[in-house]
């Protein structure tokens, strides 16, 4: 064991967390490839359907989740191990954990809230958790992002996002 080699407690820690990161992309890419099929095909012909994005961004998740877990086990990179475990000896698990919260309480408020309100509250917690210190600002831009991109999907792109309490304005 050199100098620079990681202890193998951090070592086994930190390719633990790798293999679950690996696993848990490849079961995102299975969930986006599994609701493919709720997305409506639309009226008439069309070559390009509005499930293409999904499936290809589906396909390119699982391929590279299927790629990360190969490298966290069988063609095991020892260079990725060693920054993995540098880097989980400074990171800020409060924040992370922190920012995870918010993430989760943001998803469960989509629906009810829509998508607009839901961001321009999303925006603004998630400034303040990591640093930010002008509230009104963030409190501007979180709504300004939260309608310009409902806009863009509901009126441009035709994908609908949840309106929720701003059904009959929206």
């Amino acid at each position: 064991m050199t100098p620079d080699d990681p202890k193998p407690a951090s070592s086994a820690h930190a390719l633990f967390g790798l293999r679950l990161a690996a696993l848990t992309v490849i079961i995102l890419g299975g969930i986006i490839l599994t609701q493919v099929s709720r997305v409506g095909t639309g009226a008439g012909f069309i070559v390009v359907g509005p499930r293409i994005f999904p499936t290809v961004v589906g396909v390119g998740i699982l391929v590279l989740g299927l790629l990360f877990l190969l490298r966290t086990t069988v063609l095991l990179d020892n260079d990725l191990v060693v920054e993995v475990t540098a880097e989980e000896a400074t990171t800020d698990w409060h924040t992370t954990f922190q920012t995870l919260l918010s993430l989760v309480a943001y998803a469960s408020l989509l629906h009810p809230l829509g998508y607009t309100l839901a961001t321009a509250l999303f925006f603004p917690i998630v400034g303040r958790i990591l640093g930010s210190t002008r509230l009104r600002r963030d409190i501007i831009v979180g709504v300004a992002l939260g309608l310009v991109i409902y806009l863009a999907f509901t009126r441009v792109l035709g994908v609908r996002l949840p309106a929720g309490l701003l059904t009959g304005i929206l």
